[in-house]
């Protein structure tokens, strides 16, 4: 790691660090509060917002890196752009709440923003990437960025969900553009890293705050925009989804199964794979592991889109068969536990005999009935 990249590393998880307790003193004075309910995961009102933190963090991180590097550092224009953009939406949610139709123009907006400025700095770098890669990036990025955002929010429901993940992911999208020479990829990805594992003492295994819309759009964002970047220095479609392929495989078969049922799909729910793993019994620790050791495998089973087509497409369908098996999970844990695969579907409430074991939250995440996720639930 080059000097400029690791002192802007510290920095981001140093300020993130730093700032999270006053993130925290400040969102309260807010009121911007989760307060338990019917469908909340947490057991005692809990401050949102942390995300803040977050930010201020990737902030300190692109200003340590503009000015220590040496000379022409890394472009991280468009990565700032998400950043800001997508934290004030998510802010203004966290604080006096936005209107869904609304929200969905802001963030289409956003990502539209945000896309013309990557393809823009992508064009005038060096090396030009390829014409496919720039049309591809172009006509799919408004919808990439704008979906991944809302995707990133739905799977923030326990603690340190997010915080690992978004770590892991851009610690796999900076090496990945380590590897293909491209110094924005490597340090968009590193100072995600950095900011989420500042977070993450805060967060987990014990939530003192949460994220909120606010940290849940801006690591949604930056890592749709670092994903973009990475196809455009011409990583393969695989690795450069890898690391975001487990959200969006429990959100797409999560919305999928709730059109084919006739449920209100736009409604908060509390059906998603790592949710019905919650209500089947499992902690929150132990369903955020699980969510970090598959992404790891897939991310491990994506390096083989460098190497030859044979190798390629069987480890792609390893990944496949890695996904599928992480669907399939909460219906055999609830099996295993006595119940049947609809009882991990189920609310506590409605069962006649609760199968959690001590300890499991017996409630489920706050939502609201304009289509947002439900809230990161506290242990």
């Amino acid at each position: 790691m080059q000097p400029a990249l690791a002192a802007a590393c510290v920095a981001a998880c140093g300020a993130t660090l730093a700032t999270t307790p006053v993130v925290l003193i400040s969102m309260r004075r807010l009121a911007a509060i989760d307060e338990v309910t019917t469908r909340s995961s947490h057991r005692a009102p809990t401050v949102r917002g942390g995300g803040v933190a977050v930010v201020l963090g990737l902030f300190v991180g692109v200003l340590t890196a503009v000015l220590v590097a040496s000379r022409g550092g890394p472009n991280l224009l468009p990565f700032t752009a998400a950043a800001t953009l997508f934290g004030l939406i998510g802010l203004a949610e966290d604080v006096g709440g936005v209107t869904a139709m609304r929200r969905l123009a802001l963030q289409a907006t956003a990502s539209f923003v945000v896309t013309a400025m990557t393809v823009l700095a992508a064009v005038l770098g060096d090396p030009t990437p390829g014409l496919v890669a720039v049309l591809v990036v172009t006509v799919c990025a408004p919808l990439w960025i704008t979906g991944f955002v809302n995707v990133f929010n739905f799977m923030d429901g326990v603690n340190g969900i997010s915080g690992v993940s978004a770590a892991l992911a851009g610690g796999a999208l900076a090496a990945l553009g380590a590897v293909q020479g491209a110094p924005t990829l490597s340090a968009g990805g590193t100072l995600v890293a950095a900011a989420s594992l500042g977070f993450l003492p805060y967060n987990f295994p014990r939530a003192r705050i949460f994220l909120g819309d606010v940290g849940s759009y801006t690591l949604g964002g930056v890592l749709a925009v670092l994903t973009a970047q990475a196809v455009l220095v011409g990583v393969p479609f695989e690795a450069a989804l890898a690391p975001s392929a487990l959200y969006l495989v429990d959100t797409s078969a999560t919305l999928l199964r709730r059109i084919r049922a006739g449920e209100h799909w736009h409604t908060a729910h509390r059906s998603h794979a790592y949710q019905r793993l919650t209500i089947a019994g499992w902690s929150h620790p132990q369903v955020t592991g699980l969510i970090a050791g598959l992404s790891t495998v897939v991310v491990g089973l994506s390096l083989a889109s460098f190497g030859p087509l044979p190798g390629r497409l069987g480890a792609d369908l390893a990944a496949a068969l890695v996904l599928a098996g992480y669907l399939r999970l909460p219906g055999l844990v609830a099996v295993a536990a006595g119940g049947t695969p609809a009882t991990a579907t189920m609310l506590p409430t409605q069962r006649a005999a609760p199968s959690s074991t001590a300890g499991t939250p017996t409630s489920t995440p706050t939502g609201t009935p304009t289509g947002l996720p439900p809230r990161q639930g506290a242990s």
